[in-house]
């Protein structure tokens, strides 16, 4: 408002005219403080909230890369597991061929043993038979 609206020329005293201006003045000059705090006040909540959306973007772009990197990596995950394979692979394979040769020539040998022991008992039995019998016929 103006102050020329807020004077009333049927105020017969100037002083009251003039304070009452002055009154005026002061909340015409408070109002336009008032606004002009708030229009920066507007403006510095709008420069916040640009800033926050910009870094809300960012995020979510970096959400977006992080799942397509996850992606990437769970695909890789199993090809390097293959590529890392074949030598623990080979590695293994050789070792279950040596125990498997190693069992192998154990049943040789104790079936070569068996088949020595089978072959011994028989002549120690007949040594044994050998030797009574010289014993006895040393004492007749």
């Amino acid at each position: 408002m103006l102050c020329s609206e807020w004077v009333n020329p049927q105020h017969s005293n100037n002083a009251e005219a003039l304070i009452l201006s002055l009154c005026v003045f002061q909340v015409s000059e408070l109002e336009c403080v008032e606004r002009t705090e708030l229009k920066q006040t507007v403006e510095e909540l709008e420069a916040e909230l640009k800033a926050r959306e910009e870094e809300l973007e960012t995020l979510r772009e970096e959400v977006e890369k992080a799942s397509q990197l996850q992606t990437q990596r769970d695909s890789l995950t199993p090809k390097l597991q293959v590529n890392r394979c074949p030598p623990q692979e080979t590695e293994l394979k050789g070792a279950e061929q040596r125990l498997e040769n190693s069992q192998l020539e154990r049943e040789s040998f104790r079936r070569s043993l068996r088949s020595l022991l089978d072959t011994l008992d028989p002549k120690i039995l007949q040594l044994t038979e050998l030797r009574d019998t010289l014993t006895r016929l040393m004492e007749s």
